[in-house]
């Protein structure tokens, strides 16, 4: 023999004659009512001769355990499974979890459902009643050139040829596609509880929803019911047509077409984007009642003659000269008064009318009709409230109307204060005759 082969006979023959099989047999199993079991201490070994577990099986490929359960008539009537027990001795507590094929794969602990999955679908947790907590330890999400990658959960799903990816981390969600909630059904988003704030395009933390953008209109507010429309609300910038700064509504994407604008400062203009006062209306305006609490009188925009200074509660008469314009009167009863200039004391226009690029239109606000502070001269006679007051050599100024046969179509309006003497300003109700 060679020398190996005669080594091995040797220690086989040895091992004989030491020890008969049912020798060896009895050192490595026992029996215990009809059961077979291995001695403490010992492993076995399945393709290996030197085992590292209590059973280890080992091989060049395709190795598997594997435990069959047959018989019946239905898959789901048999288990096939691996049940792994932990025991702490003299009546400790017991742990046992177990994987089973019951032609559905099912993970359970003491008996709890814990995972289940068949080859169209997979539920992880026990039930609503039994909530249980999975804790994923994953990737952040990452960019890689124009595609997402990493991400501590990764979900894909097949809609006719594309292929639909979501990523999730701990605080951030990426889609491939344009990403929907509640797509089919009817049901709210809330973001109560928490109290938290949506940012859209920004970082800003000042309001719960805050939305930014260079070039879009911010929000497009939609009705797609018949007859509905699209309403835009943007805050415009330096590349806009409104102009910088302005809250723009429009009824199209661009900013030239808006139908509103609210101003940095507060003014506000409607069909126009420049509005130069609180409120400036380019159209008609129709209420049914007008409440006006700033001023007292109804005026209207006149030119006045540029070489005279109209000051405020000044007297001014038609200018002959110069069609639509005014100039200041300097005579007494005249027949061309037109009116007093408004603004003097504490007392402003209540309404100021006039036609932009028309002769209907002025600098300076004239008193055409209510109460108005007037500049008077009382050397003509002393002011008491109810005197007719019409125009006085004095310029600018008004007197005492005391000549019935010159007053006729050279009257202002009624005096409502008095002037002892001097010149002063008295309060007038303009009435024009």
């Amino acid at each position: 023999m060679r020398p190996f082969f005669s080594h091995l006979f040797l220690k086989v023959c040895l091992v004989g004659f030491l020890f008969t099989p049912k020798q060896l047999l009895a050192q490595q199993w026992s029996a215990s009512g009809g059961n077979l079991y291995v001695l403490p201490g010992v492993r076995v070994g399945i393709g290996t001769i030197a085992p590292s577990r209590s059973l280890h099986v080992t091989g060049e490929a395709d190795q598997y355990i594997r435990l069959s359960s047959y018989g019946g008539t239905s898959l789901s009537n048999h288990a096939a499974g691996l049940e792994l027990q932990r025991i702490i001795p003299s009546g400790g507590p017991t742990s046992s979890w177990s994987i089973v094929n019951e032609d559905h794969l099912r993970f359970r602990h003491n008996g709890n459902l814990m995972f289940a999955m068949t080859p169209s679908m997979a539920r992880l947790g026990i039930n609503v009643d039994n909530p249980v907590e999975f804790t994923i330890y994953g990737k952040n999400v990452t960019k890689s050139g124009n595609s997402v990658v990493d991400g501590a959960l990764r979900l894909h799903s097949k809609v006719g040829t594309n292929i639909h990816m979501l990523a999730l981390d701990g605080n951030q969600i990426e889609s491939s596609d344009p990403l929907y909630i509640n797509n089919d059904s009817e049901q709210n988003v809330h973001l109560a509880n928490g109290g938290g704030k949506v940012k859209v395009g920004t970082t800003d933390n000042e309001a719960r929803f805050s939305v930014a953008s260079e070039s879009d209109m911010q929000l497009k507010l939609i009705n797609p019911g018949n007859g509905g429309a699209a309403w835009r609300i943007g805050v415009a910038n330096g590349s806009w047509a409104a102009g910088d700064g302005k809250l723009v509504f429009s009824k199209t994407a661009s900013s030239s077409d808006a139908t509103m604008v609210i101003t940095p400062a507060g003014k506000v203009g409607i069909g126009l984007t420049n509005p130069s006062k609180t409120l400036q209306v380019n159209g008609t305006t129709s209420t049914k009642v007008l409440e006006i609490t700033g001023g007292a009188d109804l005026a209207e925009h006149f030119d006045i003659e540029a070489s005279e200074t109209p000051l405020p509660g000044s007297v001014v008469s038609i200018d002959p000269e110069k069609p639509g314009q005014l100039r200041v009167s300097h005579q007494a009863y005249d027949k061309t008064v037109a009116g007093i200039v408004s603004g003097a004391g504490d007392v402003q226009p209540g309404m100021l009318m006039g036609q932009v690029g028309t002769l209907a239109s002025g600098q300076h606000p004239v008193a055409l009709t209510g109460r108005v502070y007037c500049r008077v001269d009382a050397g003509f006679g002393v002011i008491r409230p109810g005197d007719l007051l019409t125009t006085s050599p004095t310029s600018g100024h008004a007197m005492k109307a005391t000549d019935p046969t010159k007053a006729q179509g050279a009257i202002i309006g009624k005096a409502m204060t008095s002037l002892e003497t001097g010149k002063g300003l008295v309060l007038v109700l303009v009435s024009l005759q």
